[in-house]
């Protein structure tokens, strides 16, 4: 059986941000066409007119779905890029980012539930398969690298022809 391609791309942002060592995560409401009721960070389209400003993008998303403004995040970081091409679907490349914030505070959220965790606390959590793996690398990416000075990681996810995830491979 050939594999049917689509010919689009789309372009996402998630945020991993940071107090201490909490870490600000979203259960997406159970509404939601694409995982449904499943953790990730805070993000979602980069708009076109974005693209040459990727950051920008990153911060809008933040600021409309927890209302925090850009000087409320210290040492935001554009860390990583990640090509996910899903049998079936479009290209989509999603772009992470990492920052921190100077107090624990759980605002209202449009897409879902906001809720602070602890890295010991993710393994229950039902986090979206390619999120996860790359929250581990963001985590020792804010470890090694407080500011975000090292170069951008482009990485590809991996899927099966039934489009069950296999792995992540950074270049």
């Amino acid at each position: 059986m050939a594999v049917q391609r689509s010919d689009a791309l789309e372009a996402y942002s998630v945020s991993l941000l940071c107090f201490e060592d909490n870490f600000l995560l979203l259960q997406r409401s159970q509404t939601k066409e694409f995982a449904p009721g499943r953790w990730t960070g805070l993000g979602g389209h980069v708009e076109t007119d974005e693209f040459s400003n990727l950051r920008a993008a990153g911060l809008r998303e933040i600021q409309e779905e927890a209302g925090f403004s850009p000087a409320a995040i210290s040492d935001f970081s554009y860390r990583r890029a990640l090509l996910v091409s899903r049998p079936f679907q479009p290209l989509r490349v999603v772009l992470y980012f990492t920052g921190a914030l100077s107090k624990l505070e759980t605002p209202n959220c449009p897409e879902g539930v906001l809720s602070w965790k602890l890295v010991s606390e993710f393994e229950a959590l039902d986090i979206i398969e390619t999120t996860r793996s790359v929250f581990e690398c963001l985590i020792e990416d804010m470890e090694r690298d407080p500011k975000g000075k090292e170069l951008l990681k482009v990485g590809l996810a991996i899927f099966d022809l039934d489009g069950k995830f296999q792995q992540v491979v950074w270049g």
